[in-house]
């Protein structure tokens, strides 16, 4: 019997829609011959990279709610009006953007989506992973870390990830944008198909601004929670709250700044749990020792709880999500994304018990682990 476990009806049918959606994912491979099939998957950067000008461009927004020809946009922004044209017919081919007539352009239900003003907009998310800085470890230094099981980029920044967003504020920015926004990607529903109750404080490690903490304050109105980032961010989420939260929300929640791997915020009680929403997938097991070596001594003897949010790949036949997951791991970090049996063996090795994994209405699952009796 599941203690954690809510909405299981929901979940079983969620799952069952993302099975579906997994099996049509797979109908081009079985439909379309061979070589056609490879060509729509060798050139596949090209909608990529049409998308990602497009963004930059703020093209939803020059359109907004009404529409336009690419002869006014192009007046407006400064282009060409020619190139722009066919860039946002291609766009329109695959339904970002819609053509009313010749050259005439308005938003479609999907790249309303790119619109600044959209609260449930993903545009940093496009960003992000079109950025220079992801692109590049994908083109050469992959192929070279494919035979010596390098990180591309590393090969291609000269430092991990995170060393180069403290050194590139810029990058460091657009990455929290991206991260705040993965919640527009996945909704919120899934945070009621956890039971909160049995928790007074979550201690979110890794949390960015804040955005998701603050969303499951607002699902779990007894909660309190404590976001924990590197110095730079908890310093703008402390500033971006403030300006964007309500007061209410603001009283519940607090910020504190330091380096995962070398201390953690105390736990003062067992009703304290600890919150790490993607971040094991991008360590290394030992990093993820590491890390958990940290944890269980900021834990001590309080009989506080885990919660790990991260993807689980199948043992055997991963599903295409969780294996595009597990590839920008590669590219970017020493980490990936682990099976179950990966989990419960990395969990164990670090003194914890893996309690239960819970299904909730997202890629993800949520691991609840705590330490174990003959923890190290």
């Amino acid at each position: 019997m599941s203690k954690f476990s809510r909405n299981r009806l929901r979940v079983r049918f969620f799952q069952a829609l993302a099975g579906v959606a997994t099996l049509v994912q797979k109908l081009p491979a079985r439909m379309t011959p061979p070589p056609f099939r490879l060509m729509q998957i060798g050139s596949a950067f090209w909608q990529s990279r049409a998308l990602y000008v497009a963004t930059r461009l703020g093209l939803a927004d020059v359109l907004a709610d009404g529409h336009k020809s690419t002869r006014d946009i192009a007046v407006e922004l400064q282009l060409n009006e020619d190139h722009l044209y066919r860039l946002m017919r291609m766009l329109a081919s695959i339904g970002i953007f819609e053509e009313m007539a010749p050259r005439v352009f308005r938003n479609s239900g999907t790249s309303g989506y790119l619109r600044r003003d959209n609260p449930k907009n993903v545009r940093a998310m496009i960003l992000m992973h079109n950025s220079p800085e992801m692109t590049q470890p994908w083109l050469e230094p992959l192929e070279q870390s494919m035979r010596d099981g390098g990180v591309p980029f590393i090969k291609s920044h000269g430092v991990g990830l995170f060393d180069y967003m403290d050194r590139t504020p810029e990058f460091d920015t657009l990455f929290s944008d991206a991260m705040d926004c993965v919640e527009n990607l996945t909704g919120n529903a899934y945070l009621d198909d956890f039971d909160w109750s049995a928790f007074e404080r979550v201690i979110d490690v890794g949390g960015s601004r804040g955005s998701k903490a603050a969303s499951i304050l607002k699902v779990a109105p007894a909660l309190t929670a404590v976001v924990f980032d590197r110095p730079q961010v908890i310093e703008a989420a402390r500033d971006y709250w403030q300006q964007e939260a309500a007061a209410e929300l603001v009283g519940r929640l607090d910020f504190e700044a330091g380096d995962m791997f070398e201390q953690l915020p105390a736990a003062v009680s067992g009703r304290d749990l600890y919150l790490f929403v993607a971040v094991f997938h991008g360590l290394s097991d030992e990093e993820a020792c590491s890390v958990l070596d940290t944890l269980r001594a900021a834990i001590g003897a309080t009989g506080a709880s885990v919660l790990i949010v991260d993807c689980i790949a199948n043992e055997v036949g991963i599903d295409p999500v969780t294996a595009g997951f597990d590839m920008q791991m590669l590219i970017c970090t020493r980490g990936h994304e682990r099976t179950p049996n990966e989990w419960k063996s990395l969990l164990e090795k670090s003194g914890f018990r893996l309690e239960e994994i819970v299904p909730v209405r997202t890629f993800a699952k949520f691991i609840v682990a705590r330490p174990g009796q003959d923890a190290r």
